[in-house]
């Protein structure tokens, strides 16, 4: 009688190898999200992320202007018990008046059930993230690719911070994934929507993605998107005026006061802790020491780099690469415009591409996957706090490389990967194109 073990041959023993030390890697993904994800967003603090527009649209909802600083100072002093100084950004908001309408249900509730029910829209957010891109590349959970990009997903720095802020970027991550995915099965009403809502959120990320349905002619796609967004912004806006709240002023305000002394979003050496920012303005200012300069060189790459995107898609007849053209068009989106750390979670959508089958440029999606394994840290944050307590000696603090190179790594490092990206679109429309004659 054979034995059993007469099967296992070596290709077969390496396959088996293989798949637990993927499911471990799972396993210590998982622990590693949960950690440093909910646990941390759990912790009493009194303020995240979200506080800034359940305030606002509490106060909307009764009425109110929602961009008044001193009324959104009185409700987080009636509603949690902390008093806000008038003079911060805190209560300086200019929210789109879209979100308003999306985060009513949340302002209705108490500070406490608010914080709780959001980390369950976060939470499915990031798992619908998961779920959509999967199906988007064809990819199975049980499969080793799909255990590695759940995997990857989960260590992703950008998602466990972004969770643990409580920040809708992850909502609308998880949005433009699933749009993606109803895109993909020709469903462009319902992909609309979604795209439409995460618009509504933060439009300097949604409005990239559907860039590449714009130029693909999805029409349907486009027009219920920006349909959307334009209905939720003139309900926001419409309650405001039917309860006769002159909210203007204030909200434009808010938006000069940004604009002054906002320090925390400034990409300047004013804030402190400018290199959680992923935007090209931050190295730039570091070569140029001039705002302006910055603004400059970092426009102007970022929409050089949109227009070789611009091309390759209309390049690509075939139109056999809508993972790696959104992949991409994702990350250079990070590089002109205002990104903290955890908008850096659109790079699923590459990384999706990287170990899916449409894939055939090994070489390069491997490489991209190295230029991604950065954000499985905070990189930045973690040197900034070793620099803080003294953990980093001055000399190296103080060189010509901190400030350029090393703090803004990965800022480069996204620069570097859409090139890399692009370089790929270049490649796989060669690669697909049909033969002469």
């Amino acid at each position: 009688m054979e034995h059993p073990s007469s099967h296992l041959t070596p290709d077969r023993i390496t396959s088996q190898v293989s798949q637990v030390i993927l499911w471990i890697l799972l396993l210590l993904a998982a622990t590693e999200f949960v950690v440093r994800g909910p646990v941390r967003y759990l912790q009493p603090n009194g303020w995240n992320d979200l506080s800034q527009y359940y305030a606002a649209s509490r106060l909307w909802l009764r009425g109110q202007s929602f961009a008044d600083a001193g009324k959104f100072a009185a409700v987080w002093r009636d509603e949690v018990g902390l008093t806000l100084d008038e003079n911060t950004a805190r209560v300086h908001i200019a929210p789109p008046p879209g979100a308003l309408v999306l985060f009513a249900p949340l302002g209705a509730l108490s500070w406490p059930a608010a914080q709780l029910l959001w980390l369950t829209v976060v939470i499915l957010s990031f798992a619908a993230t998961v779920w959509a891109l999967l199906a988007a590349a064809g990819l199975s959970f049980r499969e080793p690719r799909g255990i590695a990009f759940i995997a990857g997903c989960l260590a992703l720095a950008p998602f466990q911070t972004g969770v643990a802020s409580g920040n809708q970027t992850i909502l609308v991550v998880g949005l433009c994934a699933v749009g993606i995915w109803a895109a993909g099965a020709d469903c462009d009403m319902i992909a609309g929507l979604f795209f439409g809502t995460a618009c509504s959120l933060k439009p300097h990320i949604g409005a990239f993605l559907v860039l590449y349905y714009l130029w693909q002619r999805r029409w349907r796609l486009c027009v219920t998107a920006v349909a959307l967004t334009v209905v939720l912004a003139l309900l926001g806006l419409a309650w405001m005026q039917f309860a006769g709240v002159h909210w203007l002023s204030d909200y434009t305000g808010n938006v000069r006061f940004g604009a002054e002394k906002n320090t925390i979003d400034d990409f300047t050496s004013a804030n402190p802790i400018r290199f959680m920012l992923i935007n090209l303005q931050v190295p730039f200012y570091s070569f140029t020491h001039s705002a302006s300069s910055a603004n400059m060189l970092a426009f102007a790459l970022g929409g050089v780099l949109i227009l070789i995107w611009i091309a390759l898609v209309l390049q690509d007849e075939h139109k056999a690469n809508s993972l790696l053209s959104l992949g991409t068009i994702a990350v250079i989106g990070l590089l002109p415009l205002y990104h903290r750390f955890y908008d850096a979670s659109v790079l699923a959508v590459a990384l999706c591409w990287c170990l899916s089958r449409q894939n055939t440029i090994k070489n390069v999606g491997n490489t991209s996957l190295l230029l991604m394994a950065p954000f499985l840290v905070p990189g930045a944050a973690t040197l900034q706090e070793a620099a803080r307590r003294g953990n980093i000696p001055e000399s190296w603090t103080h060189s010509w490389w901190w400030d350029r190179i090393l703090m803004p790594h990965q800022t480069w490092l996204l620069l570097l990967l859409s090139v890399m990206l692009l370089y790929a679109m270049a490649r796989s429309r060669r690669e697909n194109a049909e033969p002469a004659g």
